[in-house]
């Protein structure tokens, strides 16, 4: 039997990475890591196309994934959607560190984090197993490390890189990175990035973007011996700007609602996030017998705005949200006569914490809410073509809430199945069941003190996700090196759906029930490189009988790349958005926005790279799906519009 640790069966596609063969004949003499590999269940984007594409945001980095969206186009406003679930449902994780999935206010996003610093981004589209939890899937990034940069016999070296976006934006940022001794290794990175207003496809002047983003990271590694590493990483963001009091509406909605509230139109609430991140991570990797992952964090969020008392609820308002905890993650493959059992085990735990202040004095009780929980799961391999996958969770969790107090445990469980019919063909099949306790309340919430009484009758959310699809992967057929054909169907079901009534108490509302389906195929012949793909679903909030609010257009997306020498690289991206209409008192507009990429990487002058490209080609007039749209009450258009055509330069050297 072929003994080797079992990955997700459907991530088996990252053979298809785009650009491979141009890597092996790019990379003989240099190293190129400044780039992120994106793998997600769906599909696997491989690593030069998302380097191409220059990604300020990750709506640059994620968007066209089949099944996952990114919503806003404020730097404060970036928010993911898996299959019509909010990111605060997702289990995100940065270099292992849980990111706190609390509604941090609803007018912004909670998860801030820079592309520019990312090694890898992994995606589970859709909770399939018992290993993450959460009720839409997970999301691990993964950040560089300093040996990652170092080719045969450097020691220490640095990169520069300088940006320029015509609309409208220009940053800096500065790595260097070496050996310490022979078995460790450091990387420290700064990034600067000042955005100016800038205009939609139609020439509006967006306001309220004037901001200045800067990261550091630090990280220090430690290789024990030839199987063990131990690091640390610190990673600091700041987002600080002039920025609209609802980052998630258009400048004119803003202005109406400043006017109609007793307020000068142009009001900007002068606004300050911080994100610190800490984490201590231990791996072991002794290939098919053992692979360890472990991680010790803390990281806070602080998010202050002088209001100027424009909310009447004072000056200055401050909310900070903590989140510590240890997860790990282990895999092991053991025989058993004929079958091959490849077993991935682990436990997590997590603590998160909330408090608000208004000019320094109490707004509303704090909160904390506490996660514990214990998985295994089992790949059997039965040396015949199957490949069954059972699991369970186990989950504990309490709430000390504003709304409620909570005490659970809830048993889930997933089986899932792959089944070889030839080398090239697979069939796959999955169910799982959900589970996720009662929230802490949006933390900047202007009705925070107004909850008189707490629901002891609130029930957890629960669920189930099943999926059924093929994968076809063959070489040498339709005269391409390889292709290769994904496709699935999926039917989430979420059980007591909790929100808020008309006294801002925490209620079940009833259920929702989301069905879809997602596909790509991948082309790829000696320098060319080219996926389409292809995504639907239809939600349904069952005690309405409404589609959820986040529900997008059957949406295409179409890649291309080509590298046309050894220096030089081109990619070309198309996303087609149909029209969706099925959401209560909201037409959302299909779109179709394209983007074009060079990279330029010359012999002559070893270090340099130049990537130039323009997004939004014929500056076309578009929101995310995701994004907030149509008319916010009296007040007119409210659309959250992406940026008009933008020309991007980047300029690198590494010394």
């Amino acid at each position: 039997m072929n003994k080797k640790i079992l990955l997700s069966s459907i991530a088996s596609l990252a053979i298809l990475s785009f650009n491979a063969n141009a890597q092996d004949e790019t990379k003989i003499n240099s190293v190129d890591v400044w780039e992120t590999e994106v793998v997600s269940s769906s599909l696997n984007l491989g690593k030069d196309s998302i380097e191409t594409k220059q990604a300020d945001h990750l709506s640059d980095l994620l968007r066209g994934l089949p099944g996952v969206d990114v919503g806003g186009s404020h730097s404060m406003n970036n928010k993911i959607i898996i299959r019509g679930i909010k990111d605060e449902d997702i289990n995100i994780t940065v270099d292992g560190a849980k990111q706190p999935n609390v509604d941090m206010f609803h007018h912004q996003s909670t998860l801030k984090i820079n592309p520019d610093i990312l090694k890898k981004v992994n995606i589970e589209v859709g909770a399939n197993s018992v290993v993450h939890g959460e009720l839409g899937g997970s999301i691990e990034f993964e950040t560089k490390d300093g040996k990652d940069f170092l080719e045969n016999g450097e020691k220490v070296g640095a990169i520069a890189s300088t940006k320029y976006n015509s609309n409208d934006s220009v940053g800096a940022s500065l790595a260097t990175y070496g050996k310490i001794t022979d078995n460790s290794d450091f990387f420290i990175y700064y990034d600067h990035i000042e955005n100016e207003n800038w205009k939609t496809g139609d020439g509006t002047k967006e306001k309220g973007r004037e901001g200045t983003i800067k990261n550091l990271l630090l990280k220090y590694g430690i290789d024990l011996d030839d199987t063990q590493r131990i690091s640390f990483s610190y990673d600091r963001l700041e987002d600080e700007g002039d920025y609209h009091p609802r980052p998630n509406l258009s400048t004119a909605v803003n202005e109406a609602i400043n006017v109609a509230r007793g307020s000068q139109a142009n009001l900007i609430h002068p606004t300050e996030y911080i994100r610190n991140t800490y984490t201590l991570k231990h791996t072991v990797d002794k290939g098919e017998n053992l692979l360890v992952n472990s991680s010790l964090y803390f990281n806070e969020m602080d998010l202050t705005r002088h209001e100027s008392n424009s909310n009447g609820r004072g000056d200055v308002f401050n909310a900070v949200v903590e989140n510590k905890g240890f997860n790990t993650k282990a895999q092991s493959s053991i025989d058993y006569g004929n079958t091959l059992n490849t077993f991935t085990y682990g436990l997590s735990y997590d603590v998160q914490t909330s408090e608000v202040t208004t000019d320094g004095d109490a707004y509303g009780d704090d909160e904390e809410a506490k996660t514990f929980a214990l998985f295994i799961e089992d790949a059997i391999d039965f040396n015949n073509g199957l490949v069954l996958t059972p699991g369970i969770r186990a989950t504990k969790y309490k709430l000390d809430g504003v709304v409620a107090d909570v005490s659970e445990k809830e048993i889930t469980y997933s089986l899932a199945a792959e089944y070889a019919v030839t080398d090239s063909f697979s069939l796959l099949a999955s169910h799982t069941t959900l589970f996720k306790g009662a929230p802490m309340q949006e933390v900047f919430a202007s009705y925070r003190t107004r909850t008189s009484t707490q629901n002891s009758n609130i029930e957890s959310e629960t669920g189930y996700n099943n999926e059924v699809g093929f994968k076809y992967i063959k070489d040498n057929v339709l005269g391409a090196d390889n292709i290769g054909i994904l496709t699935k169907y999926y039917v989430t079901k979420i059980n007591d759906d909790i929100g808020f009534d008309d006294t801002y108490q925490m209620v079940n509302l009833g259920d929702t029930k989301t069905k879809g389906i997602e596909a790509s195929f991948a082309y790829n012949l000696n320098d060319f490189n080219a996926l389409f793909t292809y995504s639907r679903m239809d939600s349904e909030v069952l005690y309405t009988g409404e589609a959820l609010e986040q529900e997008t257009g059957d949406t295409f997306t179409l890649g291309l790349n080509y590298q046309a020498t050894p220096e030089v690289g081109l990619s070309w991206q198309s996303i087609f958005v149909k029209d969706e209409n099925d959401v209560k008192d909201i037409e959302k507009e299909g779109y179709h926005v394209h983007d074009f990429a060079v990279k330029y990487t010359p012999k002559a002058v070893k270090g340099l790279k130049v990537i130039a490209g323009i997004d939004n080609i014929f500056d076309k007039a578009y929101a995310s799906h995701s994004s907030f749209q149509g008319d916010l009450r009296t007040y007119g258009d409210a659309t959250d519009y992406e940026p008009g055509r933008n020309f991007k330069v980047t300029l690198s050297y590494k010394f």
